[in-house]
C-alpha cells in the first residue's frame, strides 16, 4: 500500500512539475540520430522535452503538449494555427518513432504542439538536425 502511495505521488509530483513550466523556457531537442549521423533506413528517432509535460493530442493540460516532426521542411508551421499534413503528429504523447526514408541527406526538427496541434506561443521548437540516410 505504501508503494502504490508513493508511485501516485511521484507521478503527480512529475506532472505538476510539467503544469507549472512555461514554454518560454521549454527546450525540445532530438536525442538521436545525432545531426551529421548516417543512418541505414529504418532508423529510430528519439525525442526530447525538458521544461514542459509531454500529454497526448486532446488532453488540457497547462504548459504541455505532444510532438510534432518536420522532415525536410523549409519553414516551421505557421503560428496559431493547427499543424496539416506536411508534419508527423505524435497526438499519442509518443516520445520516439522509426523512420523509413530514401538515401540522401534529410533534416528533422521537432515542433511541439497543444491539446490542437497548435504550436505554442512561443514555440517549443528543436534545433534542426541534418543527417544522411545510407
Amino acid at each position: 500500500m505504501k508503494l502504490r502511495f508513493l508511485s501516485a505521488a511521484l507521478v503527480s509530483g512529475l506532472l505538476s512539475f510539467g503544469a507549472q513550466a512555461d514554454s518560454s523556457e521549454a527546450l525540445a531537442y532530438i536525442i538521436s540520430p545525432q545531426d551529421g549521423a548516417v543512418v541505414s533506413s529504418p532508423f529510430k528517432v528519439v525525442f526530447g522535452l525538458s521544461g514542459m509535460g509531454v500529454a497526448p493530442a486532446g488532453v488540457d493540460r497547462a504548459n504541455t503538449g505532444h510532438h510534432h516532426l518536420l522532415i525536410d521542411a523549409e519553414s516551421l508551421p505557421v503560428a496559431g494555427e493547427s499543424m496539416g499534413k506536411d508534419v508527423k503528429h505524435f497526438g499519442g504523447g509518443q516520445t520516439e518513432t522509426t523512420l523509413e526514408l530514401p538515401a540522401g541527406q534529410h533534416t528533422l526538427q521537432l515542433i511541439l504542439g497543444d491539446k490542437n496541434h497548435v504550436p505554442h506561443n512561443p514555440p517549443v521548437v528543436s534545433e534542426k538536425i541534418t543527417i544522411t540516410v545510407k
